[in-house]
């Protein structure tokens, strides 16, 4: 049996962009930027306080003094490209789900939630808003002494760059 479908309605693949959902808890999707780059865009309006993305182990990891000693040293520097330090938990959190895309504004609509695992909406977001991080809520790498000797080694370009922003943030 064929079926006949009317143009009209048949929507444009423009109209029909489907949101992720992945170790984010709320709809979004990433996005090229208009001055380049990617970023994060809400694809609902969010409510201050809910829960916007969470630590998961599938798309997620936590690199440890211990556990990158036994890495091969390619994989750790690919790692070290899309992560952030949890300073209070000491530990590297790899981001391979979109997350890694979420720009920094001093101004951010996330922050930590109470378990430091998670990121919570700092106030209303609404739908198509970007999705932004204050980046200073991190800790830096080289405030870490194993994470410090890893980047030293692999990209010592990114603590010269922290050197600068601490510079910048005590003048």
């Amino acid at each position: 049996m064929k079926l006949a479908l009317s143009k009209t309605l048949l929507r444009s693949s423009s109209l029909l962009k489907i949101p992720n959902r992945t170790k984010f808890l709320i709809f979004q999707e990433t996005c090229e930027k208009e001055l380049g780059g990617k970023g994060v865009f809400a694809c609902q309006n969010i409510p201050k306080g809910a829960v916007v993305w969470a630590f998961d182990n599938v798309n997620c990891e936590r690199l440890t003094e211990l556990s990158v000693a036994v890495e091969d040293e390619e994989k750790l520097s690919k790692q070290l490209q899309k992560g952030f330090l949890n300073k209070r938990l000491d530990k590297f959190i790899v981001l391979d789900d979109g997350a890694q895309y979420t720009n920094h504004a001093k101004e951010a609509n996330l922050r930590w939630g109470s378990d430091d695992e998670t990121w919570v909406a700092a106030r209303n977001i609404k739908d198509g808003e970007e999705i932004t991080f204050d980046h200073s809520q991190f800790g830096l790498n080289s405030d870490c002494g194993w994470l410090k000797s890893l980047f030293a080694k692999l990209h010592p370009s990114v603590l010269e760059l922290e050197s600068k922003l601490e510079a910048d943030r005590t003048a």
